[in-house]
């Protein structure tokens, strides 16, 4: 049964030695900080890994007409995400032409495409994260619907029956919010051996979202042969890429 939002600071307040209502110095009670303390957590452990439960798909996402820009949650054509993290992949979904989009770094894009306009409109098939916006390129010349894989950030805790997001995940958030406790208490010692069962929970949490359903597949090796080693005479092993290959 995953713990409550009032269930986790009764357990932080006791674990860390305050009273759930005694007061810090600017009047606010060790309740309220830790409440603040137990969110910080969340978006903690949302940082350092993708977790399943949290990753989740819009179907619902379409392009407009002559239009490259999309914001990914609020205003003008937005793509409709929630709490939208990272972008994991999007697919763009034409009948047989569909195709899932090359995602670009934005200097490359920007180095490669300056002017994305002075291209005919068409179907995408590169995407750009910028901010909290989405760049398509080429600008689509019609209305294509788009499939999106995203992370989400997690739900802050606000009501006291509210659980968390995260799955089969409670000790691991409960030592994190510790932690952060420590850490605005500024007791340094309690924080380093708090953020040792951190890192190893976190660890373990990690390794048991392994990906089963994958089976790697090796590249094959370039043909190219040896890299010549630029000064040949000193090199007993010269090979054809070497400028005085075969004079010596």
């Amino acid at each position: 049964m995953a713990l409550t939002r009032d269930q986790f600071v009764t357990e932080i307040c006791n674990t860390v030695g305050k009273s759930e209502t005694g007061t810090a110095v600017s009047g606010a009670t060790w309740q309220s900080r830790v409440r603040t303390f137990l969110n910080w957590a969340q978006k903690r452990l949302a940082r350092a890994h993708n977790f399943h439960e949290l990753n989740t798909y819009t179907e619902g996402a379409a392009t407009v007409a002559s239009t490259k820009r999309y914001p990914m949650a609020t205003g003008s054509n937005n793509l409709g995400l929630v709490r939208p993290k990272d972008i994991l992949s999007i697919r763009l979904v034409d009948s047989a032409n569909s195709r899932k989009l090359d995602r670009w770094a934005y200097r490359k894009f920007d180095w490669k495409f300056p002017r994305p306009e002075n291209y005919s409109e068409a179907r995408p098939s590169v995407y750009v994260r910028h901010g909290n916006d989405i760049e398509l390129f080429r600008i689509p010349n019609a209305v294509y619907t788009l499939h999106i894989r995203y992370a989400q950030w997690p739900i802050d805790f606000s009501t006291g029956a509210q659980t968390s997001d995260f799955t089969d995940k409670d000790e691991l958030l409960l030592n994190t919010a510790v932690m952060e406790t420590y850490l605005a208490l500024e007791e340094y010692q309690d924080v380093a051996i708090w953020a040792a069962r951190v890192t190893g929970l976190l660890r373990d949490a990690i390794m048991v979202e392994g990906d089963v359903d994958w089976e790697p597949q090796a590249e094959p090796h370039s043909g190219r042969g040896e890299i010549g080693s630029g000064q040949p005479w000193l090199d007993p092993w010269g090979v054809v890429e070497d400028p005085l290959y075969g004079y010596l």
